[in-house]
C-alpha cells in the first residue's frame, strides 16, 4: 500500500513539475516585454565636455573567454566551463574598466546571474568596477518563471559618468524563429541624449542579429537604425552608433586556420547603406571578434572586425583604438574612441529622404 502511494505521489510531483516547465516555456516565448533595471548615479552628474570618451564592448555574459566554445558557434559548450572561468573573465573585465573609465561605456550581453552565467552576478561586478555612474540595463533574451539557476536575462548596458536624458528604449525587427524553439529574442537600441560642451548629441547602443538566414534580419534591422540615427541628424544632433553589428565593418587579412564553415555567420557591412558623409569608426590593426567553433588559440580561429561606430558626418574622430586582450576574457574586444563635433551644419529636411 505505502509503495502504491508513494508511486501516486510521484506521479502527481513529474505532472506537475510537466505543467510548469510548459507554462515556463509558454509564458517565455510568447512575452514580448523588455525588462528594464535602471541605477541613478549616486551623485549629480557632471555635463560633458569634448573630446567624449567613449567605448563599446560585447562582453559575451563574461562565459565566453579563451578556454570556451559555443554550440551555436560549432563548439560543443552550451555554457562556459565552470563558475571559475566566469568569475575569471568577470575579473578581467572589471581590470579593463578601471583603467579605461570612459564618459559612456556601450555594452552588449551584459548578464544578470542565471543558467550561463553559472548563477555569477556579471551585472553587478561591472556595476562595482564603474562607481559614480549611472546605469539603464535592458534584456533582449530573457526567460519567464524560470529558477535562478536556470534563467536568462542578457542584454544592453549603456553607463554614463557625464549628464544624460534617460535613455530610451526603441525596438526593431525580430528574427523570424525563436532560440531553442522558446525564446524569442527582443531586439532593440538603447538611445540617449546628451549635451557635449553645450551641443546636442545623441549614442545608440546596438547589438543586430547573428544567425538569421542569409543575414536578412541584419539587414533590416541595420536599415532601421539607419533611418532612426539618421532622423536624430536631421534635427541637428551628432549622432554615434556603436556596439556589435554582427557584420564584417572592414576588410581583414588576419591569419587563421578556421574551417570555412566556421565562418557561416560572417557578413559584409553594406557601405552603400550609409548616407553620405557618415563613417565607420574602427580600429583596422585590431580584431574584435572570434569564431567559437573551438577554443581560442591565436592564429587558428578566426578572427575579424564587427564592432565599431557608425558616426554621423558632424562627427570628428580624434583617436579610435581596439583594446587588444588576446580573446582571453572575451569572444569580443572593446573598442574606444575619442569624439567632437565639427561646425558642420544639418543637412536641409530633404536630404533626409534618400
Amino acid at each position: 500500500m505505502w509503495l502504491r502511494r508513494i508511486l501516486v505521489y510521484v506521479s502527481l510531483l513529474v505532472m506537475l513539475a510537466a505543467l510548469y516547465a510548459g507554462a515556463a516555456i509558454f509564458v517565455t516565448l510568447t512575452d514580448d516585454g523588455i525588462p528594464e533595471t535602471r541605477e541613478a548615479a549616486p551623485t549629480a552628474l557632471p555635463a560633458a565636455q569634448a573630446p567624449l570618451k567613449l567605448m563599446i564592448w560585447n562582453i559575451g555574459y563574461s562565459g565566453l573567454g579563451e578556454e570556451s566554445d559555443f554550440q551555436m558557434d560549432g563548439g560543443e559548450m552550451l555554457r562556459p566551463p565552470g563558475r571559475k572561468a566566469v568569475e575569471k573573465n568577470l575579473a578581467g573585465i572589471q581590470g579593463v574598466l578601471r583603467e579605461e573609465t570612459p564618459d559612456i561605456l556601450l555594452m552588449q550581453e551584459l548578464a544578470a546571474p542565471g543558467f550561463l552565467t553559472h548563477s555569477v552576478d556579471v551585472l553587478s561586478g561591472v556595476k562595482a568596477a564603474l562607481p559614480g555612474y549611472g546605469m539603464v540595463f535592458s534584456s533582449d533574451i530573457r526567460t519567464r518563471l524560470f529558477p535562478g539557476p536556470l534563467s536568462m536575462r542578457h542584454g544592453l548596458g549603456t553607463f554614463l559618468k557625464v549628464a544624460a536624458a534617460e535613455t530610451e528604449l526603441v525596438r526593431l525587427s525580430e528574427e523570424p524563429e525563436p532560440i531553442m524553439g522558446f525564446i524569442q529574442r527582443r531586439y532593440h537600441l538603447q538611445v540617449t541624449e546628451l549635451e557635449v560642451s553645450g551641443q546636442p548629441w545623441v549614442m545608440i547602443n546596438v547589438h543586430l542579429s547573428a544567425f538569421d538566414e542569409g543575414a536578412n534580419t541584419r539587414m533590416r534591422q541595420l536599415r532601421e537604425v539607419l533611418d532612426l540615427a539618421q532622423s536624430y541628424y536631421q534635427q541637428g544632433a551628432a549622432v554615434v552608433i556603436g556596439g556589435d553589428w554582427n557584420m564584417r565593418l572592414a576588410q581583414t587579412d588576419f591569419a587563421y586556420q578556421s574551417a570555412e564553415e566556421a565562418l557561416f555567420w560572417v557578413h559584409d557591412f553594406p557601405q552603400e547603406t550609409l548616407r553620405p558623409g557618415w563613417q565607420i569608426v574602427i580600429d583596422p590593426a585590431v580584431p574584435t571578434t572570434r569564431t567559437n567553433e573551438q577554443p581560442y588559440t591565436p592564429g587558428v580561429n578566426y578572427t575579424t572586425i564587427i564592432d565599431g561606430f557608425v558616426a554621423s558626418p558632424n562627427v570628428a574622430v580624434e583617436e579610435v583604438r581596439g583594446i587588444d586582450l588576446g580573446f582571453r576574457f572575451t569572444d569580443h574586444q572593446p573598442v574606444v574612441a575619442l569624439l567632437r563635433r565639427t561646425q558642420e551644419p544639418a543637412p536641409a529636411a530633404a536630404d533626409g529622404q534618400e
